[in-house]
């Protein structure tokens, strides 16, 4: 068996860790929405209002979810350690998953009390209502314009920013049926706005769920076409075969890419090298990437199970030391220590 190289290095700057601007943002976010809940909660147990002590409930549940968040980009912000080679990063996946499903509780409960509430209609304060609504629009709408941009690259963010838009909705509801109830006596209106929303949390919170499932099982990215940076690979001049291809996501916009490349032997493997890593990054979308250029087939006995390409081979060398092993082992039996 002829020598193997390893080849490894950071791509193109893709996707930058949660920036300054951006938790920042949260923080903000943070301390506007937890300060207006307190004042929303006052004024609901001082009116006896239950629609403005239910949406301060709601408001508590943003609170909740933008700490989630924030917490999760501060663990993921660690460095790498020789503990986590990789760093934290994927901490910002799992705070997105645990405030998706947050959310898809919050969509059950909105549901059921509207149902609730339609089955037996209450009459409710309009003025305080009004009062409370009005208030929280103004928060909410500064909290999600400082979590806009920040949403659309990052899952963690974009947890934390449907559970300001929940609330944002939640007093757009407000004044709506406070509106129709004063003009029209129609109670169910309230409990019928709710419902429907409740239906846009649950669409909004299996979508992120989704997202953060589909990293953390390790999914090929959508911007990631592993065939076809495999064909690419393939033209190379000199490249026999390229198998053990896997691409996956640390986290959201910071993908890895790994495979092993099979060269000629009279082939220079630096040069085969440099070229596969300016095919990748040409590919776009890929942060990291291992690249391993062999003469001959150097794998685990074992690892076919993950290779997709179906070329998953071990070398004549392999095969006879792991034959040798096995032979000396039935001949003298297991090590003392197995």
């Amino acid at each position: 068996m002829t020598t193997h190289e390893n080849g490894s290095a950071g791509l193109g700057g893709h996707h930058q860790h949660l920036g300054g601007g951006d938790a920042r943002a949260l923080k903000i976010t943070a301390w506007l929405t937890g300060i207006y809940f307190v004042v929303e909660l006052a004024i609901g147990i001082w009116t006896g209002s239950v629609s403005v002590l239910s949406d301060a409930m709601h408001t508590f549940s943003a609170v909740g979810g933008i700490v989630l968040a924030i917490i999760a980009s501060r663990i993921a912000a660690r460095p790498a350690d020789t503990t986590n080679t990789f760093g934290r990063r994927r901490a910002e996946i799992i705070g997105a998953l645990l405030n998706g499903f947050f959310l898809l509780g919050m969509a059950a409960l909105v549901i059921f009390m509207g149902s609730m509430r339609l089955q037996d209609p209450k009459e409710l304060e309009t003025g305080p209502m009004l009062g409370a609504a009005i208030g929280g629009l103004s928060v909410e709408f500064v909290s999600l314009y400082l979590l806009w941009s920040g949403q659309k690259g990052n899952l963690n963010i974009r947890g934390a920013y449907w559970h300001v838009l929940q609330t944002f909705v939640g007093s757009l509801i407000i004044i709506v049926a406070a509106v129709v109830i004063q003009f029209t006596d129609f109670l169910e209106i309230d409990p019928i706005l709710g419902i429907a929303f409740g239906l846009v949390l649950l669409y909004a919170s299996w979508g992120i769920i989704k997202q953060a499932l589909t990293v953390l099982m390790e999914t090929v990215p959508d911007e990631i076409d592993v065939s076809n940076v495999r064909n690419q690979l393939r033209q190379i001049p000199g490249v026999k075969n390229v198998h053990h291809i896997h691409a996956w996501s640390l986290t959201t916009g910071k993908n890895n890419f790994s495979t092993h490349v099979l060269v000629d032997s009279d082939i220079a493997s630096q040069k085969v090298l440099e070229q596969s890593y300016e095919v990748i990054e040409a590919h776009g979308g890929i942060g990291f990437a291992t690249v391993q250029v062999e003469n001959e087939y150097v794998d685990l006995a074992g690892s076919e199970d993950i290779d997709i390409t179906g070329e998953h081979r071990v070398s004549e060398t392999q095969d006879q030391s792991g034959a040798s092993a096995a032979h000396s082992r039935e001949d003298h039996g297991p090590r003392p220590d197995a």
